[in-house]
């Protein structure tokens, strides 16, 4: 169902509250992107491979992205459970030799699916590589009207910048409108705790970067807006509050508020589709599916937690855009700022992890991944310093991004975690 208006949602949710519905809590669904590339990390196209895979998975839908070298991977809604994420482990592992087997069959060369926050080459930074339909074609030419993006030596348009950048998003139910507001509202101050954990996206195009979390930035600063910490005054108290927000922009291409929704690439978003859902787009893409679940696992944990437990006021929204960056910057070495007080994110994340242990056993079951994320914060180290240490190895560009790539597939394909 396509909601066209704010006025079409009003009427909805007025005949919701005059029935019985209860949807059921904590059902989830994931979207992960992925970069196919040969062993020198060049990128190499999706398009022949997708047909093929949506032939072969029921469980999976497989579809492209703005760059044609990127595919992602789309779970059905499924209820929480560590069954079910080891379940999802296990079917993500067999997808990704899947894609490798077809994708060499094609491309007549090795292949390599690669699970980054950013691509590390500079050939995907073209023209040559927008995806071949037309939502990407428009979203590319609209991007073009804004300036270029230095990144360290290296002048990128920013209409090349969604061609080279991949995440993780993760979707979840709730009980009803106003349960859907308040998880959104709460995954928002937690957005630096998810960019810390997650990042790993310091090298793009050949460049390494300062950050430990780049694609955030860059993907900001292409999207005119339209992407990073969510542009609110105050927090949506209620389910048409968002609607509103939303209304408030100029669309791109959306011709209904539903696909106005889809046009705002920020950190949380509330997706007007029944049903309703909240949508985490955070995290860059982990190196292992091990690790894409310990995200997964933590998010709903910490959320449970918030939700049952939590009775602490909300944080300002400037505190979470100054912790934001923090994390970019910084990522687990920083420190964050909570009620004009200064805490080590360290600190902050382990007692996090701890909350979300509490909240994974409120479901009745014990955490299956979280201490892949505990093992991170006391070693003070996330794939980005990881990253960044590999990229180093290598007398030319060429050198450096084939042992980087080749380092982060051994991984990849034994499901070693990183760290």
């Amino acid at each position: 169902m396509e909601f066209r208006t704010v006025d079409d949602l009003k009427k909805y949710l007025e005949k919701l509250e005059k029935c019985r519905h209860h949807p059921e809590d904590y059902i989830f669904g994931i979207e992960i992107e992925g970069a196919l590339v040969d062993k020198e990390g060049k990128p190499l196209s999706v398009k022949e491979i997708i047909p093929q895979l949506n032939r072969i998975y029921q469980d999976f839908d497989f579809g492209g992205e703005a760059g044609a070298c990127q595919l992602e991977i789309r779970s059905p809604p499924r209820s929480f459970s560590p069954e079910m994420l080891r379940e999802k482990e296990e079917y993500l592992m067999d997808a990704i030799e899947d894609i490798v087997e077809i994708a060499e069959k094609v491309h007549k060369t090795e292949a390599i699916f690669l699970l980054l926050g950013a691509n590390p080459h500079p050939e995907v930074l073209s023209d040559k590589w927008i995806s071949d339909s037309e939502r990407a074609r428009k979203m590319a030419e609209w991007r073009s009207q804004f300036p270029d993006i230095r990144i360290a030596n290296r002048i990128i348009r920013p209409e090349h910048i969604a061609l080279a950048i991949q995440s993780i998003h993760i979707h979840i139910q709730g009980k009803g409108p106003q349960d859907v507001a308040d998880k959104f509202n709460r995954l928002l101050y937690m957005i630096p705790e998810h960019i810390a954990l997650a990042a790993n996206s310091p090298v793009i195009g050949g460049e390494v970067v300062d950050y430990a979390e780049a694609r955030l930035l860059l993907y900001e600063m292409a999207d005119g807006g339209n992407a990073g910490l969510p542009k609110l005054k105050k927090y949506p108290i209620d389910f048409i509050g968002y609607g509103e927000y939303v209304a408030s922009f100029k669309p791109i291409l959306a011709k209904t508020l539903t696909e106005m929704i889809k046009e705002r690439h920020e950190d949380n978003r509330i997706r007007f589709e029944i049903p309703f859902r909240v949508e985490n787009r955070v995290c860059a893409t982990q190196c292992t599916i091990r690790e894409n679940m310990a995200l997964i696992e933590y998010i709903i944990g910490r959320l449970k937690y918030a939700q049952r437990w939590s009775r602490q006021a909300f944080p300002s929204l400037k505190e979470i855009e100054i912790n934001r960056i923090e994390a970019i910057k910084n990522s687990i070495r920083g420190k964050f700022i909570w009620g004009g007080k200064s805490v080590e994110a360290k600190e902050y994340l382990l007692s996090s992890i701890e909350k979300a242990e509490k909240g994974i056993r409120a479901f009745n079951i014990r955490p299956r991944y979280l201490h892949i994320l505990k093992r991170r914060v006391e070693k003070r180290k996330t794939s980005a310093d990881i990253v960044k240490r590999w990229f180093r190895r290598g007398d030319s560009e060429e050198e450096r991004i084939a042992y980087l790539v080749n380092r982060i597939w051994e991984h990849t394909r034994k499901n070693k975690c990183i760290i």
